[in-house]
């Protein structure tokens, strides 16, 4: 069984649309089902077989005492301003070696099972790996659950908030994953790093995910994959008052 080093990137702010409601540190710090988002990450992780401990929590000091109760099976790290900078961090707590799994502390229905599914199915040569998940298999876990898909040849689908990554594939990434991070509100600066070809077919709605994963091993030169997996758990992240609003009304 492959086993990867986990990396819960916990430095991520409230959003806008939340922070009225949740004035804390970190969104990762936001209650939901009787935990924080952070303590449901960290106990599906720790249940994963795939992800043994310790695990490594990037984020700011405020996170620290939700982590009292995991003992050493779970360990803080000062995050830095970036995502990339985050996945470093976490990097350099796991030694510099070995494939990192990275997962946002947004997921207030993550579970072993569905990190399980994902990491499964991520095929031995990939060095980048994302889940995918069909519209059909989110709504059939979350009916009439809010959330946004994207149309590609085949269906509609979207990604799931965790993200696998070796080692080598990292280190030599950082610069171009700074500059895809800082475009992120920037459609056109993203177009241009994604390709002619590739923003084409998005604005089309005929997204052909073959040619996203030769575009991506080609810009980072690692073999990166998309993964269909039947995993919705990891595609049901928090960013509005009515994704919270759903599970609480669903219980």
């Amino acid at each position: 069984m492959r086993t990867y080093h986990a990396v819960v990137t916990a430095g991520g702010e409230v959003p806008k649309a939340l922070r009225a409601r949740y004035p804390l540190a970190a969104k990762a710090l936001i209650p939901c089902r009787g935990k924080t988002l952070l303590e449901h990450a960290v106990e599906a992780l720790l249940a994963c077989p795939q992800t043994p401990p310790p695990i490594a929590v990037v984020g700011p000091p405020e996170v620290k005492p939700a982590l009292a109760r995991f003992g050493g099976d779970a360990a803080w790290v000062q995050c830095g301003e970036t995502l990339l900078d985050n996945a470093m961090c976490g990097l350099r707590f796991h030694g510099g070696v070995g494939t990192l799994l990275l997962l946002s502390p947004d997921l207030p229905t993550v579970s072993a099972e569905a990190l399980a599914r994902f990491l499964e199915a991520v095929p031995p040569e990939a060095e980048i790996a994302v889940p995918l998940i069909t519209k059909e298999q989110f709504l059939r876990r979350y009916p009439g659950a809010p959330n946004e898909f994207l149309r590609t040849t085949e269906d509609e689908v979207t990604m799931g908030s965790a993200f696998i990554i070796t080692a080598e594939a990292l280190r030599k990434n950082v610069p171009l994953g700074n500059d895809a991070y800082s475009a992120r509100k920037y459609p056109w600066r993203l177009a241009y790093i994604a390709g002619v070809k590739v923003t084409l077919q998005l604005l089309t709605g005929r997204l052909n995910l073959n040619d996203v994963e030769r575009r991506v091993s080609r810009l980072c030169d690692a073999e990166a994959r998309v993964v269909r997996v039947d995993a919705p758990e990891l595609a049901y992240d928090i960013d509005l008052p009515e994704n919270i609003d759903y599970l609480e009304a669903a219980r």
